[in-house]
């Protein structure tokens, strides 16, 4: 059956691009920006499905990994003539790492802020998905000022509490901006708990690799530290006093890290 497609937002497209930036889980191009802001080079800040300002269909199909692939090799490829950079955060890491194994031909090098190739074992896998049910449960029960309140109260943004309170507002507000609908089909379509993992093909990625986490994140340090000897030609950075959303708490650091190893790659 042909995939119908579903045209991504553009925050704005820089016409001397390099790379593209995905965002997380309930964020936006916005919640990218600041980090964008500090990069040497010029990137496309898209909208995934469901976010922002792009397209949320109701048909469940669109929120697929390999579906957001195609819709994320749709903006590269009517963009790009030559290897970019591609960078993703949290949900927008697992993406990127999907694309990478996918289209790695299109990619000069791949950066994965709290990234994760899935969860490789079966019954922690199948917890997951079941956490995932109770998520929605709160969603369509509570509402989603109530699933907003739970998610931002996860030990991986208890760091967060530090950051100034407008920063952190204008955060919640993008989080309660999102469409219940487009939660529920990402859960359904491209959690973690029905994600099939990665693991076994982290060894076919050749292109050079940066896995970016936070020193008070140990889940996503752990993670990392796994990832890193699987893939031939990858390095880690771990920014101290930081939690998952590393570009989101000490942005500029984010940036140091990521235009460093730009250039090296260059």
């Amino acid at each position: 059956m042909t995939e119908i497609p579903c045209p991504l937002h553009l925050s704005h497209k820089p016409f001397d691009a390099t790379g593209v930036l995905l965002h997380g889980f309930l964020g936006s191009h916005k919640s990218m920006e600041e980090l964008s802001s500090y990069l040497d080079s010029s990137y496309i800040l898209p909208d995934l499905v469901g976010h922002g300002s792009s397209p949320c269909p109701s048909e469940i199909g669109h929120y697929t990994l390999q579906a957001m692939v195609n819709q994320i090799h749709e903006v590269t490829n009517s963009t790009f003539q030559t290897p970019f950079t591609l960078i993703g955060y949290s949900m927008g890491a697992r993406l990127a790492l999907s694309y990478a194994l996918a289209k790695q031909d299109r990619i000069r090098s791949l950066i994965l802020i709290g990234g994760s190739p899935g969860i490789q074992d079966e019954a922690d896998r199948h917890q997951r998905a079941l956490d995932d049910v109770q998520k929605i449960a709160l969603l369509e029960d509570r509402g989603l000022s109530q699933f907003v309140n739970a998610w931002e109260s996860q030990r991986i943004f208890s760091s967060q509490r530090f950051l100034p309170s407008d920063k952190l507002l204008a955060q919640r507000r993008a989080r309660l901006s999102t469409k219940p609908v487009s939660i529920i089909n990402h859960l359904r379509a491209s959690g973690t708990g029905v994600m099939k993992p990665l693991w076994g093909q982290l060894d076919k990625i050749h292109i050079p690799v940066l896995l970016i986490v936070g020193s008070k994140d140990r889940k996503y340090v752990e993670i990392a530290e796994r990832m890193q000897p699987k893939i031939p030609s990858s390095t880690i950075s771990i920014l101290p006093g930081s939690g998952h959303a590393v570009h989101f708490e000490k942005p500029l650091e984010t940036a140091d890290v990521i235009n460093k190893f730009v250039r090296e790659v260059q």
